[in-house]
């Protein structure tokens, strides 16, 4: 069933419901855009500072993009396209020895896609560990026991405050937490705590005899891999406002920056921020969010402001939010392909934004929100990702939305 006015915006009111408003056309993405200076770079430009793993003679070196290539009146070499894997612009790669060659985009782009899992994190191959060292957080022998309501004396069990020095195949020196190592490879690391006689330390005492009695056992069904966490494409991924705007400082750019401000434009509908004087109403709670970055499969940067759902009280209520199935999906373009009819998709940006929220919390603005509102209190008026609720109260209002245009289940 087609709905009516299809080429018609709707809107929403919370007081009017839904309602018809102009006419609007399909829009098309423009792929172009423009630094600081107002010149064009391609969406390849994303690739500047990322690194990627290429031979350098008979040995796989971790390569870092440190700018395109240039010919002899300053222009840049190749041909670009919006999609970096089919772009042909050149690029210096400089090599750790200091060496630079010119790769183009096309393969510095497969050679990243094929070198990371569906998450875009490359996996890494550990060739020794080197060294260890603590700080201030690890458990000394002194505190290692803590006692219980009961009486009973328990082993603190953490490997915080621990890590260790790796040689990777590449050839690059990396530190990693214990924690990371320890889920990865605990048959090495419990041999070199053994080999440097520090494992009788809290950090390895309740796990490295289990691990040597069980090594084989342990080899065989380990299935978790050593991944470059902070790492996505080839490119850092900041976990903090400040490591981000640190990133793009140290990158000579502002991609970060740029994600991070249409984020915060786009997540601006879902507070009122309250003036100084004006109290909070009864029965709403105090909530916090945070930012989280990402890098798409295109190298183009991503920024989401999301609530922190997991320390809300679990609810009495259902969050239950139906999805279509994926045989419902194939059966209904299987009935498209018989009958000769034509397939549109759309997407909803910040979809969830679109629903009012039916949970009852504000937060204190933090300094992504601008430095004039920092410290301020703003009601949550809209879902968020990361809410509870927010699957529940987003599908609620599209089910309303669909029965406005007509559409019934």
């Amino acid at each position: 069933m087609t709905p009516p006015n299809h080429h018609r915006r709707i809107k929403y009111d919370p007081n009017e419901g839904w309602n018809e408003g102009e006419e609007i056309s399909p829009v098309v993405p423009d792929f172009e855009t423009v630094n600081e200076d107002g010149v064009p770079y391609s969406a390849a430009d994303n690739l500047i500072n990322s690194e990627v793993v290429l031979a350098q003679g008979k040995e796989l070196k971790t390569a870092k993009v440190i700018g395109h290539t240039l010919d002899t009146e300053g222009n840049t070499v190749g041909h670009s396209n919006p999609l970096p894997w089919l772009s042909s612009v050149l690029y210096d790669v400089e090599f750790p020895d200091g060496t630079v060659k010119p790769y183009a985009a096309n393969i510095i782009a497969e050679n990243i896609l094929s070198q990371v899992d569906a998450e875009g994190k490359r996996g890494l191959c550990v060739e020794c560990i080197l060294d260890y060292a603590t700080d201030g957080d690890a458990v000394t022998k002194a505190n290692q026991y803590v006692t219980d309501k009961k009486g009973k004396r328990h082993m603190r069990r953490t490997t915080t405050g621990w890590k260790l020095l790796c040689l990777l195949k590449t050839g690059e020196e990396h530190w990693f937490p214990l924690a990371e190592l320890k889920e990865s490879i605990p048959v090495d690391v419990a041999e070199f705590a053994v080999s440097k006689g520090i494992d009788d330390h809290p950090a390895f005492q309740w796990w490295v005899p289990y691990t040597l009695r069980k090594r084989d056992i342990i080899v065989s069904k380990v299935k978790a891999r050593l991944k470059k966490s902070k790492v996505k494409f080839g490119v850092k991924v900041p976990s903090t406002l400040a490591k981000a705007l640190a990133f793009d400082q140290a990158n000579g750019n502002t991609l970060w920056a740029r994600v991070m401000a249409k984020e915060m434009t786009n997540v601006s509908i879902a507070f009122e921020i309250l003036d100084e004087d004006q109290p909070i109403p009864t029965g709403w709670k105090l909530s916090s969010g945070h930012l989280v970055f990402d890098v798409k499969m295109d190298f183009t940067r991503k920024a989401r402001w999301v609530k922190d759902g997991h320390k809300s009280p679990d609810p009495t209520t259902s969050t239950y939010a139906g999805v279509v199935s994926r045989e419902s999906v194939r059966i209904a373009l299987t009935y498209a392909a018989l009958n000769d009819l034509d397939v549109t998709a759309g997407n909803i940006q910040n979809a969830f934004l679109t629903a009012p929220t039916s949970e009852k919390h504000y937060i204190i603005l933090d300094e992504e929100f601008g430095i004039e509102n920092k410290g301020k209190r703003a009601l949550i008026r809209r879902a968020l990702y990361g809410g509870k609720f927010a699957a529940r109260d987003y599908w609620g209002h599209l089910r309303s939305c669909m029965e406005f245009l007509g559409l019934f289940s």
